[in-house]
């Protein structure tokens, strides 16, 4: 055990950007969290629903009294679906769907053409969700907008981004909107747009494409951040920011708006895997490995979106047991001090509280 807890500790050390300290590993704390009955998963063909086990992200209203009302989003669905935090336990609540069955004339913007997805046009109606955000009044989810990892191919349906407006009381949607142009941001983007709609992972034998994937996603001060899972170019992942009334502008003309690239010096292979915003602006962004198969820690980073500075916070403990293959993929701040994490591979997500020092 002794050799193996060193091994884990090289390895974390190794990933760590030039120059930075390791900070201590973060452990879950607190009572274990339990979901009451089941997030809904992928709808079989014959029309059954499974547990959840691709949890992707989740955001939640900051709501004073009662329990926090929130959006979580598995990648392989066609929406999202509200869930209520009451103490340690989730709830699982309505779902929404944001792409349906076929492509929606009212969805804003324009759909990108198949670009460099090997094997071309896949089929429509997974959204692969991989990101929520809160920005009062509205939740924002996210597709991956990138070729499919295993089948390489173009989705439109992928390549929606969603805004939600919830009812009153927190449980059920009120109004959607959905827009392609994210799309244009991350095509038009310096430094990354270059490896928009280009394959995620080589084949067997062949040479990394670092396609352009998008893993998180926030909401502060009228602009929307897209965090890239790839590429990591040079030990940096990058946020492509833009503002939020460009992406939701009437009409199907392209976006109107230049968007910004901000690099974050996260370390080699290391991808932006989630981002949440803090009471105080601050932007949690939680990394892992760009690519399959890296043997990448999940970390968490503060960055001030003001000043530029990114600050290490902590490196998630591995998980162990039978949870050994649960992938760190939505965050959430449940008050000063504590994270709620929830895994991708893990049924129901296998919610974890963790101590972490934020305010």
């Amino acid at each position: 055990m002794i050799r193996t807890r060193s091994l884990i500790a090289l390895l974390v050390a190794s990933a760590l950007p030039p120059g930075a300290a390791m900070a201590e590993a973060l452990q879950p704390v607190g009572p274990p969290y339990a979901v009451s009955g089941d997030l809904a998963g992928k709808t079989s063909r014959k029309g059954k629903i499974k547990w959840a086990e691709d949890i992707s992200g989740i955001a939640c209203r900051p709501d004073e009294t009662g329990p926090m009302r929130c959006l979580v989003v598995n990648d392989e669905n066609t929406g999202a679906q509200f869930v209520a935090i009451d103490g340690t336990t989730l709830i699982p609540g309505a779902e929404v769907d944001l792409v349906g069955r076929a492509p929606s004339r009212t969805t804003l913007g324009a759909a990108p053409t198949t670009g460099g997805c090997t094997l071309g046009q896949g089929e429509y109606g997974e959204m692969d969700g991989e990101a929520v955000a809160y920005a009062a009044p509205n939740f924002y989810v996210t597709g991956s907008h990138g070729c499919s990892r295993r089948g390489r191919e173009y989705k439109m349906s992928t390549f929606v981004l969603a805004r939600i407006r919830p009812n009153a009381a927190g449980t059920g949607a009120e109004a959607v909107e959905t827009t392609y142009r994210l799309g244009d941001a991350l095509k038009n983007a310096e430094t990354v747009g270059a490896y928009f709609l280009k394959d995620l992972e080589a084949r067997a034998g062949g040479t990394s494409t670092k396609g352009l994937n998008v893993e998180g996603l926030a909401v502060a001060g009228g602009r929307l951040y897209a965090g890239l899972r790839a590429p990591n170019l040079d030990g940096k992942a990058f946020l492509v920011s833009v503002g939020v009334e460009a992406l939701f502008a009437p009409g199907t003309a392209a976006l109107a708006e230049t968007p910004r690239v901000i690099p974050l010096d996260v370390g080699a292979d290391a991808g932006i895997r989630d981002l949440s915003v803090l009471p105080d602006g601050t932007l949690l962004v939680l990394t892992g490995p760009a690519e399959n198969g890296l043997a990448v820690p999940y970390r968490l980073f503060a960055f001030e979106i003001a000043s530029g500075k990114l600050t290490s916070v902590g490196t998630f403990a591995a998980l162990e047991g039978e949870d050994a293959g649960g992938k760190a993929e939505a965050m959430v701040r449940l008050g000063p001090g504590r994270l709620l994490m929830l895994f991708d591979s893990l049924k129901n997500g296998g919610p974890r509280a963790y101590a972490v020092p934020i305010r």
